[in-house]
């Protein structure tokens, strides 16, 4: 080989021997970019203490290490992250005590999230890296659509086909921290049940509790179907759930208050159809309870109870139908009430009422009992008042107030004057004038309206009248309980006839 050959070949040599390490360096680099696409950095947990740094693990140096003189600041983390997580607090104490905070990143393609907890001086920083790839969902392209979606207020992720949370937005990553899960980065918690809802325009209800187990907290999850993964959005039940168990739990108490009453409850709703019953209203109607439960309208429900002969049998059978829409008219406009008395003795009283959204209730009350005492008052008031009537003596009994209470047939014959066909109230007042008019003058009648107006305690008197027929009387005042005063008129001459009668048989 000459000389001009061995000069040709030389940079032809070095030549290819530069393109061949570049080639190398230029594979190993997409190898390495490659690798740290699918690999996520490490989370990095910084401990600070009124604004220093006291401890962090390796990730945690490894973001903060440099030349800076005042790395070990809180001021300084701030500048590292604020440009990445916006809002992230200039000093330490922008966070309450106990409170933990989620700042997630605003930057197109990046998942990661940086939290804050703090308790007392002390402030625990965890950033967390998600894998690169994690974040390219299905649910928009564009930057605007994909923040909106990682800062909604409500959990969102997916799932592949084997149930594997493959992304979630922030306020799922808050979730897990509240309920205080345990996961490794890069991996993302299983808040709720792997394959919680199939798609469907309906949401599932599901409950998701913390590692302490010591409450529920319930949310309606929507599933719906993308390419090849499922996206799931939760959205917060608990105060449904909480008016469910609350609405359900007054139920129980009225169903166990009606259980309890005595009176007979019927309720049939807007369609007319009993929609509920307390046990009372079989006790009072005999009505079966398969029957009842069975749910009757309104018209078989009054039809079998006359059937049962437990309620009064229509005068006119074929204009039945007609009552008994009467009946639920005068109901609904809450201006029914009927006393039943059944051929047996039993005395119902049976009242309607209208309920909201159009049902009507009927109650059934036995008032047997209360009917029997009114009636053997009644007829003992009336056995008294005869008794009274055989008195040959006028008596009157007055109130306090000056109310006449009683009077016999004696005191109306002798005044003659008939207190029950008064269309006021007689009084007092109107007796002593109709008597101080039929007879002589004397100061008596003041004294007898000073008795029976005087609410203290008072002894009894006596004192003789003489009417301007000339009759003689004798008047007796008795004080009598409650303030009540009896004023009795004896005819002296009459007992004055009796008395020679009573001599001249005797002689």
């Amino acid at each position: 080989m000459d000389v001009a050959q061995y000069l040709l070949m030389v940079p032809l040599s070095l030549g290819l021997a530069i393109v061949l390490v570049w080639v190398a360096e230029y594979w190993r680099g997409q190898k390495q970019a490659h690798q740290t696409a699918d690999e996520p950095s490490p989370t990095a947990v910084l401990l600070y203490r009124a604004g220093v740094l006291i401890d962090a693990n390796a990730a945690g140096r490894s973001m903060i290490q440099g030349q800076d003189d005042h790395a070990s600041e809180w001021e300084h983390l701030h500048h590292l992250l604020a440009g990445r997580f916006p809002g992230f607090p200039s000093v330490q104490g922008d966070t309450e005590n106990g409170d933990i905070r989620t700042y997630p990143s605003r930057t197109e393609g990046d998942s990661g999230f940086v939290s804050i907890e703090h308790w007392d001086d002390k402030a625990r920083v965890t950033l967390v890296d998600l894998p690169a790839q994690r974040p390219v969902v299905a649910i928009s392209e564009r930057p605007e659509s994909h923040r909106t979606v990682s800062e909604a207020p409500y959990p969102i992720w997916q799932s592949d086909a084997s149930g594997q949370v493959t992304w979630a937005n922030a306020a799922y990553f808050r979730l897990a921290q509240r309920l205080e899960l345990s996961w490794d980065a890069p991996s993302i918690p299983v808040v709720f049940d792997k394959n919680p809802a199939s798609p469907s325009d309906q949401p599932v209800r599901t409950a998701v509790s913390g590692a302490a187990q010591n409450q529920s907290h319930w949310f309606d999850v929507f599933t719906v179907q993308g390419d090849d993964q499922l996206t799931h959005y939760a959205t917060d039940a608990n105060a449904i759930v909480n008016a469910e168990v609350a609405q359900r739990n007054f139920v129980q108490t009225l169903t166990k208050t009606f259980a309890q009453l005595s009176i007979g409850l019927a309720i049939f709703d807007r369609k007319r159809q009993l929609a509920l019953f307390n046990p009372a209203l079989i006790d009072l109607t005999a009505l079966p309870a398969d029957f009842l439960s069975s749910r009757p309208n309104l018209l078989t429900f009054f039809d079998r109870m006359r059937e049962n002969r437990m309620m009064p049998e229509p005068r006119n059978y074929a204009s039945w139908r007609e009552q008994i829409a009467e009946l639920v008219v005068a109901a609904s406009d809450d201006r029914y009430t009927e006393t039943w008395t059944l051929p047996s003795g039993v005395t119902y009283r049976v009242v309607g009422r209208p309920h909201p959204d159009g049902a009507t209730a009927f109650l059934f009350e036995d008032i047997s009992a209360e009917v029997s005492l009114a009636r053997r008052f009644r007829a003992d008031l009336e056995l008294g008042h005869a008794s009274l009537d055989t008195i040959r003596d006028g008596l009157a009994v007055f109130s306090p107030t000056g109310t006449l209470g009683f009077c016999n047939s004696t005191f109306r014959s002798l005044w003659d004057v008939e207190p029950e066909l008064s269309v006021t109230e007689y009084t007092f007042h109107d007796a002593l004038t109709h008597l101080r008019a039929q007879c002589e003058k004397t100061d008596v009648w003041e004294r007898l309206r000073h008795h029976v107006l005087d609410l203290n305690p008072r002894e009894s008197w006596k004192a003789n009248l003489r009417m301007l027929s000339g009759k003689p009387l004798a008047l007796r005042v008795v004080s009598l309980n409650g303030g009540y005063t009896s004023v009795l008129f004896e005819d002296q001459s009459t007992k004055a006839g009796q008395t020679e009668t009573t001599e001249m048989m005797a002689g």
